[in-house]
Parts: C-alpha cells; structure tokens; sequence
C-alpha cells in the first residue's frame, strides 16, 4: 500500500473490495505494475479504514463484499477498468 500525490494505492485486492463496499470509488487499476495496483482518492478516512482493515478490525456487509469481490476478480482477469453498474 502506498499514497502518491492524490491517490491512494493498494495491490490488496481484499482491500479494495472493502473500500469499494465502503462507498470509495475506484478510480482506475494499473496494469502496468508486476503486482497490479488499485487507484482510490486519498484522504484521511481511507487511510484508516485501509489500516482498520488490514488489521482485522473492520466489519462490512458480507453479501456486498462477495458480490463486489467476485465483480473485481473478474474485471482483473479481464484486464480491464471498473465500471459501476
């Protein structure tokens, strides 16, 4: 996980799924990385649910979270960007 200039920027699919079902909107994947990359606006609430999360302490919806992380992991092997439908 990394924060460059204004977006925050994680290789952690979980943790982009929990950030999408928290309402953050993915901006954009890249690609170009080894270990693709997940582009969010950064700001201080995503920064401590991202920290939240990795720590085990965050709850979500787990009928959302299955649905949006199916949704992501096939848009990755797609290799193509995000939609919301």
């Amino acid at each position: 996980m990394t924060q460059q200039d204004t977006t925050f920027r994680t290789s952690d699919t979980t943790l982009a799924t929990f950030l999408i079902t928290k309402n953050f909107p993915l901006l954009r994947i890249d690609y170009t990385q080894p270990r693709f990359e997940h582009h969010f606006p950064l700001s201080e609430e995503i920064q401590e649910l991202a920290n939240r999360c990795l720590s085990g302490n965050a709850l979500t919806d787990p009928m959302a979270f299955n649905r949006i992380n199916r949704k992501l992991l096939r848009i990755i092997h797609q290799r193509i960007q995000w939609r919301d439908d």
